[in-house]
């Protein structure tokens, strides 16, 4: 699932403004974020895919027409972050 998935241009932005680097660079540290000893949680509901990280990041990802599309990330503090997975799991 990691290696296959298509990157919006609003997730690139987004993270452009946080960390305000190169679009390559962004690239890679969205792959390494979503390396799969560095995920926390995977929670499954219908089409859409969500994946917390270790450090506190919530990555939404949506499966359409054949392909996951990883849609928007999340970053949250510690506390949030458990919240946010015990919601997730509530609606499923």
């Amino acid at each position: 699932m990691f290696e296959n998935f298509i990157i919006t241009n609003h997730v690139v932005d987004r993270y452009l403004e946080r960390i305000g680097s190169k679009n390559k660079d962004v690239m890679k540290r969205i792959k390494r974020d979503l390396h799969y000893t560095k995920v926390k949680r995977i929670v499954n509901c219908g089409n859409y895919r969500y994946v917390f990280t270790l450090n506190s990041k919530e990555f939404i990802f949506i499966y359409d027409r054949g392909k996951w599309i990883l849609n928007t990330v999340i970053k949250r503090s510690r506390q949030n972050a458990d919240k946010a997975i015990q919601d997730r799991l509530r609606s499923v």
